[in-house]
């Protein structure tokens, strides 16, 4: 009870309470040093795929793709000489950089609640910044950004598509609600291809969250129960069939989807052929994944064969404020069967400080490439052919996942790195004498030996 006091007024008496709100200025503010990680992420492929040193910029590897010939021979025969083939593949490293600091005076004055400030903005960005390196690992493409402003490594979802074939990877399914037979098949499939089994703790699912609430509704349904397994130091895992189901933060597309896009047209300037063309825009948004497409946009009928499509957005948002790193566009001359064009980089160029990137606000398909524009600011070397595209890969919706399989062994696929997350030394300047800056980097790639490794099946509806 607040504290009363009487006085006397006239010889009457008053009584006063002198209240919480009359001693604002006097409550002292105590803070809970305990600090809420607030921005979470599943990320668990960085742990979970084969990684180590390697001291140069290329990741280069030799396989033998056939063995020598041999078979039955007469009694005291021959065969012909023959010998093994040899291929040999290189992987570009990629480099992936954060830099952060915080003022002395700032260091100073948080020690009571925070401690070390500096460290924990540290340790903060070497979270974020395997983020950015797990969503590199599922969506990066190099083509796309290979003379961009972030030039990326080939991700999962460049580095497997092939629909159709001795060797396909690749099914789409088309919007159907996710089952266990569709899991079967996707590790038939690899299985297949790779002459091995799958059905072990060094291959992987690589699913959401959303996506493995689905499964075990179907297991426990079905009765089926599967022991976990231990993927990583740490890292236990539910199973189906022997192979772990790795939770991923980076492969649904939540509730996002990719804004209204307008169209403009020119007669001149390109090499679009005559005819109408119906298109869609998706995101790759940093430390997120690919969101929904935009509403299909259908041109005016084009006339002559020097026509170009100009596609103008707004920068889509994503989660907890994250900007795209790419653009997909779908495109068809069909309503409604729009597959995947081209993949381009979502920036175009950096501001005059060198650091801020200008985000690509249009794209302009000419009929032989896709340019990514902010107004007249557009790549000084924009990708010569359409790079990226699949004739055999549909707009993502909402609720439409992908799911992979993939191998966890070094011989397989396997992520290099010269350096894995080392801070650098950085001081402060005579321009600004109290700052405490500080800078992570990591130099990596991922080294997929043959897509046969690996296997995806695309639009699986996770939905419960």
């Amino acid at each position: 009870m607040p504290e009363k006091r009487t006085i006397a007024v006239n010889g009457n008496e008053l009584k006063e309470a002198l209240g919480a709100a009359g001693v604002g200025a006097l409550i002292p503010k105590i803070i809970d040093p305990q600090l809420l990680e607030y921005q979470r992420r599943y990320s668990p492929l960085v742990r979970s795929i084969p990684s180590g040193r390697w001291d140069s910029d290329v990741y280069y590897f030799n396989r033998r793709t056939r063995n020598p010939r041999g078979g039955h021979v007469q009694d005291g025969g021959a065969r012909p000489l023959t010998a093994s083939t040899y291929e040999q593949y290189a992987f570009q490293m990629t480099h992936l950089q954060t830099v952060g600091g915080v003022t002395g005076y700032a260091q100073a004055v948080t020690r009571q609640v925070i401690g070390d400030l500096r460290a924990r903005e540290i340790e903060g960005s070497i979270q974020g910044l395997y983020w950015d390196m797990e969503t590199s690992v599922l969506w990066g493409n190099a083509a796309a950004t290979v003379n961009g402003a972030y030039p990326q490594f080939d991700g999962l979802d460049s580095l497997v598509g092939n629909f159709s074939g001795a060797e396909q990877n690749a099914q789409d399914k088309g919007g159907a609600s996710l089952s266990l037979a569709h899991l079967d098949e996707l590790a038939d499939m690899v299985e297949t291809n790779a002459a091995m089994s799958v059905f072990d703790s060094q291959w992987m699912f690589v699913m959401s969250n959303t996506a493995q609430s689905r499964m075990s509704q179907l297991l426990q349904a079905q009765q089926r129960f599967e022991g976990p397994i231990e993927v990583a130091a740490g890292l236990i895992v539910p199973s189906y069939r022997g192979i772990p189901i790795v939770k991923s933060s980076f492969l649904s597309t939540r509730t996002y989807t990719m804004g209204t896009v307008t169209q403009a047209s020119a007669s001149t300037g390109g090499t679009l052929a005559a005819g109408t063309y119906n298109y869609r825009i998706s995101a790759v948004m940093e430390r997120q994944g690919e969101i929904a497409a935009s509403a299909a946009v259908t041109t005016a009928a084009l006339t002559g064969a020097t026509n170009t499509v100009t596609l103008s957005f707004a920068v889509p948002g994503g989660l907890e404020g994250a900007q795209p790193l790419l653009y997909k566009v779908y495109r068809s001359t069909s309503p409604g069967t729009e597959t995947l064009l081209g993949v381009v980089d979502a920036v175009v160029g950096f501001a005059a400080d060198g650091k801020t990137p200008i985000m690509a606000t249009s794209i302009v398909d000419n009929g032989a490439t896709l340019i990514p524009k902010a107004g007249a600011t557009a790549p000084a070397q924009p990708t010569p052919v359409y790079v990226g595209g699949n004739v055999n890969r549909f707009p993502p919706a909402t609720g439409n996942e992908s799911i992979y399989l993939v191998s966890r062994d070094r011989e397989n696929l396997y992520r290099p790195y010269v350096r894995e997350l080392e801070p650098l030394d950085v001081f402060p300047t005579t321009d600004s004498p109290d700052t405490l800056p500080y800078a992570i980097v990591a130099d990596t790639t991922l080294a997929l030996r043959a897509p046969k490794y690996l296997g995806v099946i695309n639009r699986v509806n996770t939905q419960l």
